[in-house]
């Protein structure tokens, strides 16, 4: 059974949450905290870091290309 209801308080009737959104996957997706870390269970990025991974680019553009060949 889900334990959802843990993850969030209720203050003067708006709904809070606590636990923090993965910053790569968006606010939609917490993150689990464990006793030494703090993990996406999406995407598996890990928090120890303390900071933000920048986007991996899976192409390089086309006058890069050029001067790697030169």
């Amino acid at each position: 059974m889900s334990k959802r209801s843990s993850l969030y308080t209720v203050d003067n009737g708006k709904l809070v949450r606590k636990n923090e959104a993965c910053p790569r996957c968006g606010p939609g997706v917490f993150m689990a905290k464990h006793a030494n870390r703090t993990t996406c269970g999406r995407c598996g990025w890990d928090a120890t870091s303390k900071s933000v991974p920048s986007p991996v680019a899976t192409e390089s553009s086309g006058e890069e290309a050029k001067s790697e060949e030169e």
